[in-house]
């Protein structure tokens, strides 16, 4: 009986477990969105645009009538709400789309001026969309934005995740996932920001391809992620460029790298920096509150324009001094544009709240608006070269000899 019993066990335990998942689905039956843009109408109602990849065979033609080869489709449709939008994608799809996989969510400049309070409830809801999707601003129409075609035709959103992969090597936009935008839009002591991301035409492109209308050829530009937006509450209230953008990283101290030009003298010089930290720290003075703001940046010297023929302490010592200059420009440029927009981004009022608890509930916390764009900002930079890459003098072909 037992001998019996053995081959009949094993054939159950082996179908039972080479099912597969309850839930699994089958990539072709499946549009899986790798990205998505969503704008409102005049009257208030929800666009959803949802970018799918189009699988491409190996010798598979797949191109459009300029035989070109079309690597992604957008879903277009409007409803009520965001969710309604979403469903209503599936009037026009002939399979089920699926979420979990979308890297980037793009809100249009428009719907977020207005608020992204009506979008954001389903985003934070629903389980299929990830925390850890980035968000983005369209500077300029989001539909253009969505339709850009360039390098390898890859599809737009994926080529944003991809540029902000790299985005620890210049340090001139700050991003933020989805999870961390909900978190801090719901934070009291500060303001949500996100990067921008816009097109622009690229100097080798064909100007014969060019085109103003989507309809009637592919948008040959390049996707281009910079400058930061920045909230206050769920309305965005402008923009920060490259430089305010990297003095909201030196505050936040979410420098990793980047490249700091420096003018000395008849001289540029390329400093890479290889990390930063930052130290905020609220003080009483003569009845009067104050904000310092302390920065370590470390660097290496990596470009000498024309050259250095003399690298020695105190040459190296001007260097950090000019760093130092540098830096506190950009940093107090953030502060200041933080102040005429009046929306803190910078995360001063988190800071005022942990120092001074008892005065923020009682007090701070109501008038924080009133005194952060008129308070008082004190900025230090300590800056260190570290190394001078391979050289510590530069060819100079137009030495004269003796």
């Amino acid at each position: 009986m037992k001998a019996k019993l053995i081959p009949l066990l094993a054939i159950f335990f082996i179908t039972f477990f080479s099912s597969g998942c309850w839930d699994h689905r089958e990539a072709e039956n499946t549009g899986i969105i790798i990205g998505a843009g969503i704008d409102q109408t005049e009257d208030g109602k929800i666009i959803v645009i949802g970018q799918t990849m189009i699988p491409q065979q190996p010798g598979a033609g797949g191109g459009d009538k300029t035989g070109e080869v079309i690597s992604f489709h957008n879903w277009y449709a409007t409803g009520e709400t965001l969710f309604d939008a979403i469903r209503d994608l599936t009037l026009q799809s002939p399979t089920p789309l699926f979420w979990s996989h979308a890297q980037v969510i793009v809100f249009s400049e428009r719907l977020a001026r207005k608020g992204l309070l009506e979008a954001i409830d389903f985003l934070e809801r629903d389980p299929e969309i990830k925390q850890s999707t980035w968000v983005l601003i369209a500077q300029g129409d989001l539909n253009d934005v969505m339709q850009t075609r360039e390098m390898a035709f890859q599809p737009p959103t994926k080529i944003m995740a991809d540029v902000i992969k790299t985005r620890n090597r210049n340090a001139k936009y700050a991003v933020t996932s989805l999870g961390d935008f909900l978190r801090t839009m719901d934070n009291p002591d500060t303001q949500p920001f996100t990067a921008g991301v816009n097109f622009f035409k690229g100097p080798m492109k064909d100007m014969n391809k060019l085109t103003s209308r989507v309809q009637e050829a592919p948008r040959e530009y390049e996707i281009k992620i910079s400058d930061t937006a920045v909230f206050h509450e769920d309305k965005m209230v402008g923009w920060f460029n490259t430089k305010e953008s990297r003095g909201l990283l030196f505050i936040k101290g979410e420098i990793k790298s980047g490249v700091l030009v420096l003018e000395k003298e008849k001289q540029r010089l390329s400093v890479e920096m290889f990390g930063s930290s930052s130290k905020l720290k609220p003080v009483v003075q003569d009845g009067q509150l104050v904000m310092k703001v302390e920065i370590k940046v470390t660097g290496s010297l990596a470009e000498a324009l024309p050259g250095i023929y003399e690298l020695d302490k105190k040459v190296v010592k001007d260097i950090e001094q000019q760093m130092n200059t540098v830096v506190k420009e950009e940093v107090m440029a953030a502060i200041t544009r933080a102040q005429e927009l009046n929306t803190d981004v910078l995360g001063f009022g988190r800071v005022v709240h942990q120092h001074f608890p008892k005065e923020w509930d009682k007090e701070l916390a109501q008038s924080w608006p009133e005194l952060f764009k008129d308070l008082e900002v004190e900025v230090t930079v300590d800056g260190k070269i570290k190394t001078t890459g391979l050289i510590t003098t530069s060819v100079n072909p137009r030495k004269k000899n003796k």
